[in-house]
């Protein structure tokens, strides 16, 4: 009976690979309420003003797993407990990347996603152990940059609020607390294997926000794209 061979099935992949295309990956994160989502879009309107391809994505993805968990994210459906909703979100992200970030990247275009396995790492740590966590999501395409938007939780509740409906997690401030202090602990994680991620004040104006996150993409992005002039917001 014939083994695999090395350069077939599973174990042919890398520990949390690092990203070998042209394109940068760029993550915007933040609790619920943080700005991710405008900020994401702020950078994509710069990215176009200064002449980069780029394409948005977010988490869940559009995919057949992603509307599973978007169905279980508003209630409609439930999953098996706090790992099945882990292994999902994980098993998003892989065909995620395979079928929309990694041939995207690999045309030249920078992703900005709105959220990526730095949120799994700090919502489903709320019922799940963080070093399974990472090892769930080992095999996800490291980003060239991460930016944490750090608002108080009140402040987060504040701009939420008003929305007609809400996603399990936007219902209870005392979770988004925890939810707050697993991002930090996360992030200190991610930092000590390496990770570049950035934390920024995101209570200021959003053009100051924008500002500075833009400082740091034209830091990830000048060697990709030499012949672009980084325009700083």
């Amino acid at each position: 009976m014939g083994g695999d061979s090395p350069s077939s099935g599973c174990h042919n992949l890398r520990v949390n690979p690092a990203n070998p295309h042209p394109g940068a990956l760029i993550v915007i994160e933040g609790i619920d309420g943080s700005g991710s989502t405008t900020q994401s879009d702020m950078l994509m309107r710069w990215l176009a003003r200064v002449g980069i391809p780029a394409s948005f994505t977010s988490e869940p993805s559009k995919g057949p797993i992603g509307v599973v968990l978007r169905r279980h994210l508003g209630r409609q459906i439930e999953l098996g407990g706090p790992e099945a909703e882990a292994l999902a979100f994980a098993a998003d992200r892989m065909d995620h990347v395979a079928n929309e970030v990694v041939p995207t990247l690999a045309r030249g275009e920078t992703v900005v996603a709105d959220r990526y396995y730095l949120s799994s790492l700090a919502y489903q740590a709320l019922s799940c152990d963080l070093g399974w966590l990472r090892e769930v999501n080992r095999l996800a395409l490291r980003p060239d940059l991460t930016v944490f938007l750090s608002v108080p939780v009140d402040v987060g509740v504040a701009r939420f609020s008003g929305r007609a409906t809400r996603e399990r997690f936007e219902e209870d401030r005392d979770q988004l607390e925890h939810i707050a202090e697993k991002y930090d602990e996360a992030i200190a994680a991610l930092r000590q294997g390496g990770e570049e991620v950035r934390v920024i004040d995101g209570t200021r104006s959003p053009a100051e926000v924008h500002a500075d996150i833009v400082r740091l993409a034209a830091e990830i992005l000048g060697p990709r794209y030499p012949g672009v002039a980084m325009e700083v917001a």
